[in-house]
């Protein structure tokens, strides 16, 4: 099965906010986290005293994997799409369980994309977590997706 670059984006912000906009989060922190999306600018910055994530997609490489006869099809060729989901969660400094509640946090991102694949057929594959350094008012955790997908063109 295959879809479009923009079918595969939603698919992959679907899959993550299955499982974020749900009790898994708001049983740790008591409500559901702000999730702010790449490219949709929000007139307001961040609560300070809040836990929130930012969720962006960066394409790796796009190549091309059959020739026009493998689709039945004069011209049409399969290219197979590679990248990566990226999950921010930012926690609070002022909160006293902040990098425990981060971590479970991080949990349910990382796992919304853990050993899945979409409708779509977007193939996710070595989900992981990466701890960064604080900044000056949060700690800090990556969730980190490979994705892939094919595409007809």
């Amino acid at each position: 099965m295959t879809t479009s670059y923009s079918n595969a984006i939603d698919e992959i912000n679907a899959a993550f906010w299955q499982d974020w906009n749900s009790a898994k989060t708001s049983s740790v922190v008591g409500y559901v986290p702000d999730i702010r999306w790449q490219n949709v600018e929000e007139p307001s910055t961040p609560d300070g005293s809040k836990f929130w994530g930012r969720v962006s997609t960066q394409t790796v490489f796009e190549e091309q994997s059959t020739l026009s006869t493998c689709e039945g099809a004069p011209g049409q060729k399969r290219y197979t799409s590679s990248g990566l989901v990226f999950v921010q969660i930012f926690c609070p400094k002022s909160n006293a369980q902040a990098n425990e509640f981060g971590k479970k946090l991080a949990e349910v991102a990382r796992n919304s994309f853990r050993g899945k694949s979409t409708p779509g057929k977007v193939w996710f594959r070595n989900a992981r977590i990466n701890e960064l350094p604080p900044e000056d008012l949060f700690y800090r955790f990556n969730v980190v997706a490979e994705f892939e997908y094919d595409e007809l063109g």
